[in-house]
Order: C-alpha cells, then sequence, then structure tokens
C-alpha cells in the first residue's frame, strides 16, 4: 500500500516558501504538477493507493480536481508525526501487510522508487528514501515491524530529521534499508538547481 500525503492544493497555501519569490498562483501551479507526477509515478508501479490529505474538510475541493476515482483518506493528528503515524495505523488496521507513506515534493520520483522500496521490505523493518535537504521523502514498514516511535518528538522541518530517524531505528534495532536521496522542491533554489539538471545535453556533430 502507498500513501501519497499531500495538502490540498489552495493559492497561499502550498510551497509557501517557494511562493515567497515566484509567486503564489506559479507555486500552486508547480504544486499541482508534482502530485500528478508522483500520482502518476505510483499508477505506473501498480501499488495500491490511498491518497491522504489535508485539511480533512476540503475533500470537495480535492475530488473536483483529481476526480472522484481515487480512494481518499483524510489526515487525523495535531501534527505531522501524528498524522502520518495514524495514516500508517489505519493501513495496517485494514489489513495492508507492507505500506510507504510518500510527499509529494519530488519531481524526479518513478515508479520503481516504489517497487525497489517494497523489495526492500521483504528482508528490513523500515525503508527511507531520503530527501537532499536532510530530512525524507519515504519511510516504509511492513506491518509486524511498525514502530511508532519514528514520529514522536522529531525536529520537523529541519536538516537533521533524516539523521535523527535513522538513529532512531539503529537504536530501537530495526533493520533499515537506505535508498538514494533525491531533491525535493521547497525553495526556488531547489527549483533552480532542479532545473538545471534536467536541461537537455546540446547535440553535438
Amino acid at each position: 500500500m502507498v500513501i501519497i500525503f499531500l495538502r490540498v492544493p489552495e493559492k497561499g497555501r502550498v510551497k509557501t516558501r517557494l511562493a515567497g519569490d515566484i509567486g503564489e498562483a506559479e507555486a500552486l501551479t508547480l504544486y499541482k504538477d508534482f502530485v500528478g507526477v508522483t500520482l502518476g509515478a505510483v499508477k505506473d508501479s501498480g501499488m495500491d493507493y490511498r491518497i491522504c490529505f489535508y485539511p480533512e474538510d476540503k475533500i470537495s475541493l480535492l475530488s473536483n480536481w483529481l476526480g472522484k476515482d481515487h480512494l481518499y483518506m483524510p489526515q487525523t493528528g495535531e501534527d505531522l508525526g501524528q498524522r502520518m503515524e495514524n495514516a500508517l495505523s489505519t493501513v495496517f488496521d485494514q489489513g495492508a501487510e507492507k505500506a510507504v507513506l510518500v510527499g509529494t515534493d519530488i519531481p524526479d520520483i518513478m515508479a520503481g522508487h516504489f517497487l525497489r522500496a517494497f523489495e526492500l521490505l521483504n528482508t528490513r523493518d523500515v525503508v527511507l528514501e531520503p530527501s537532499l535537504d536532510g530530512g525524507y521523502w519515504l519511510i516504509g514498514f511492513r506491518k509486524e515491524g511498525f514502530y511508532s516511535d519514528l514520529f514522536h518528538q522529531m525536529s520537523w522541518g529541519r536538516d537533521t530529521v533524516f539523521k535523527e530517524t535513522s538513529d532512531k531505528c539503529r537504536s530501537a534495532g530495526l533493520s533499515l534499508g537506505i535508498l538514494p536521496a533525491l531533491q525535493d522542491i521547497d525553495t526556488l533554489a531547489d527549483l533552480l538547481e532542479f532545473q538545471k539538471k534536467n536541461i537537455p545535453s546540446p547535440i553535438s556533430g
């Protein structure tokens, strides 16, 4: 099971740091593009998925945008960690044996990232896919290895989140699978770096 963790797209409420440089309208457009890329990658992987959204009273706005062909699940909890913990607990309670939770800020995401994450969960308790800013953009568990303490007392939004999480795993004796880092897009510098890396090379000769 893949849990796509997203904020309902509203002007001025998504990609706020980026919006300060490129404007709220452009930031909203980019955010929608990133969600579309994530959803497409999950569909290409063939995995079952849920769209886990916030705020929970915006379901009509979300379904009007993405359509009614998806399974939607509201985020619940007082902070990011609690919302992530609750989402994973819910799908495990519903029968999922393995689950990964993924953000929507990674335009380089592909189906293979999900397939590799689930492959690692055959032999690991936890899988993490870090982002270049020191956080992570995917976390996954097997049902029997779900360790909710990874979401407690964390420095969310700081560049230590991946290190803190991986240290907690090791301290708890959990086997950890780590995949290569990708770049999430939160700032203008992130966006410019992404665009620079993805400019097609000129054809010579």
